[in-house]
């Protein structure tokens, strides 16, 4: 089984409660290549690797490609709605071993 921060799915679990609003500055690394794909949240890459964000990573986005052993630092923006939502490893064989996590917009 995939994890997120150390800790399996569970359905009842919140890893994050961001505020409807609100921006965060999130941290995404891995030890592998995992396309990381945050549900109704748009963000921009900040840095990849400690250094500027690469052309391709220009725009807002709802996925990063996180390279192994790579922090991607991101400005995560909260605008849409108030609920729970899921953050998981677009790489299928990640999501079939349950490679997500809710977050609670408050």
């Amino acid at each position: 089984m995939w994890t997120i921060n150390g800790r399996p799915f569970r359905t009842d679990a919140v890893l994050a409660s961001p505020r409807l609003g609100s921006v965060e500055r999130w941290r995404f690394s891995s030890d592998f290549h995992h396309p990381v794909h945050v549900h109704l949240a748009q963000f921009q890459v900040l840095a990849r690797g400690g250094r500027p964000p690469a052309a391709a990573d220009a725009g807002w986005k709802d996925t990063v490609d996180v390279r192994p052993y790579e922090v991607v630092e991101a400005l995560v923006r909260f605008d849409g709605y108030k609920g729970r939502y899921m953050l998981h490893c677009h790489n299928l064989e990640h999501e079939d071993m349950a490679m997500m996590a809710n977050f609670q917009v408050i």
